[in-house]
């Protein structure tokens, strides 16, 4: 009798721990299943832009970190810079590699025509820049914005749809 009732103790236990794992392979099978709300608007606001740039003929121009990297065009890689940041106290620098993403292959010809300019532009944006502004996501991001609104001004083959700082150091 007292082996009967273990039995059954360890038969409950097992379909217990069974419905258990039964219910959470489910929760995990409905979580992956459903996108949460604001995955949702993301998309929705993506195909938007993307439907938009579609009947425009346009793509967006200018700096985004949130950008599509699926569709990066062309890069020009500029050689390294390093600048003396706004100090009150102290020296600081600095140290980067940038890379320009261009809206056509054939403007890079005009960006090796006009290369000290781009140069000479990029670091009077950078040497500018406080290291407040330049040490944060969204001074970094501003940076970049400039830098891009500063370079089209005077590209006229096409223009500097991003910039990518491929190294990034500050001392």
């Amino acid at each position: 009798m007292a082996d009967d009732k273990k039995s059954n103790n360890k038969f409950i236990v097992i379909i217990i721990i069974v419905l258990i794992l039964v219910a959470l392979l489910l929760g995990v099978a409905f979580y992956f299943m459903t996108k949460s709300p604001a995955q949702e608007e993301a998309a929705q606001m993506q195909n938007a832009v993307t439907q938009d740039n579609a009947q425009t003929g346009n793509a967006s121009i200018g700096a985004s970190s949130s950008g599509n990297y699926m569709r990066v065009g062309s890069i020009y890689q500029l050689d390294q810079f390093i600048v003396n940041l706004l100090a009150q106290s102290g020296r600081r620098y600095l140290k980067t590699t940038i890379s320009l993403e261009m809206t056509n292959p054939e403007l890079q010809n005009e960006i090796v025509t006009k290369l000290p300019a781009i140069r000479d532009t990029i670091i009077d944006v950078l040497s500018s820049k406080s290291l407040e502004e330049v040490s944060t996501t969204r001074g970094k991001e501003k940076t970049k914005e400039e830098i891009v609104q500063r370079l089209n001004e005077f590209l006229v083959d096409g223009k500097i749809r991003n910039i990518f700082f491929v190294d990034y150091a500050i001392q």
